[in-house]
């Protein structure tokens, strides 16, 4: 299990059961696409390694041959329970904020898992009534975290898990020193914050969406976001996953992971220093149709402190009214 394909971290499993000869008797069926997901089957068969993507039910996903493979229910069953088992070690629970600020209370120390690198380091929380602030302990600490942001300091959302003592915490971080200080001698003049489910800023009082799709990353419920989320909602992680430069997120909002005008947004989120909504989206009902059009105006920030200004508009389609939304594509106009 790993949260995308460039991710380092990853957690295994080694199974004893011979899935291969279930695979036999499994029912195949071509796919158009290919669900993004976090979850790998490895087989090896006489040196040989045979690769499928696992989805929530049990199902199977052959990237090679473009087909979903149906195993028989008591295999699903329990291939879905060693999926669960591996996903309670690999991510972190998802918590509102006031249980969490309990169970890390200020002067609380525990260790930050980067989701992505798998880097750790500790840190204490020293203040934050909204969300935490908080400090690596040791110079160390900190070269760690500046590692995890490739050496520079960035405003950054990243997915992270929190370690206590006894518990695995879904959370985010981002990696800029700012503000009071209160540890001496650790190279980080001020403190970062962390995100939990529902925190907010301090300064508006609002919650940061960026922050919150970076906990649900943390917690592994990414497919159950898209899942519920509502076709603004599709958007906005977009935007986020454009902004943040996270190419899973970009092809999870995608109807096709594989549309050519994916694969151009996966190369201009590279070339983007950011990207900010400059208008909120006038939201149309949208309960009982399945498809929906509409404008988003956006600033996109470049090299050289230049900002260019366009309009995004969002085609998205569900497949029926329980299916979830889906861009299909996105007009551009400067």
């Amino acid at each position: 299990m790993k949260t995308s394909l460039d991710s380092e971290l990853e957690t295994n499993l080694e199974l004893t059961n011979n899935f291969e000869r279930f695979l036999k008797h499994g029912q195949r069926k071509s796919v158009q696409n290919i669900p993004v997901l976090d979850t790998y089957l490895t087989l090896n068969r006489n040196g040989e390694h045979l690769t499928f993507l696992v989805d929530q039910a049990g199902n199977l996903y052959d990237e090679k041959t473009l087909e979903i493979i149906y195993l028989q229910e008591h295999i699903k069953s329990e291939l879905r329970n060693y999926v669960h088992s591996l996903r309670s070690k690999h991510y972190g629970q998802m918590i509102e904020w006031d249980n969490a600020s309990t169970l890390i209370p200020k002067q609380a120390k525990f260790k930050v898992i980067d989701l992505e690198t798998g880097l750790s380091f500790n840190v204490q929380r020293r203040a934050g009534s909204k969300h935490a602030d908080v400090q690596p302990l040791t110079k160390e600490d900190t070269a760690i975290m500046k590692q995890i942001y490739n050496g520079a300091w960035s405003w950054r959302r990243k997915a992270i898990i929190v370690q206590t003592e006894d518990q695995r915490l879904a959370a985010s971080m981002h990696g800029m020193p700012h503000g009071g200080d209160g540890i001496p001698d650790n190279d980080f003049s001020g403190h970062f914050c962390i995100h939990f489910t529902g925190s907010s800023t301090h300064g508006s009082g609002n919650v940061d969406p960026e922050h919150q799709l970076m906990v649900y990353k943390a917690a592994g419920k990414l497919v159950d976001y898209f899942n519920e989320a509502s076709p603004y909602q599709i958007a906005d992680a977009f935007l986020i996953a454009l902004n943040l430069k996270k190419p899973q997120i970009l092809k999870m909002s995608f109807a096709d992971a594989k549309d050519p005008q994916l694969d151009y947004f996966l190369k201009e989120k590279d070339r983007l220093k950011g990207i900010r909504k400059r208008s909120s989206h006038v939201d149309k009902p949208f309960s009982g149709v399945l498809a929906l059009e509409f404008p988003l105006e956006v600033n996109m920030y470049r090299e050289n402190n230049r900002v260019d200004k366009a309009t995004f508009t969002f085609q998205m389609i569900r497949g029926s009214l329980l299916e979830p939304w889906t861009i299909t594509s996105i007009s551009m106009v400067s």
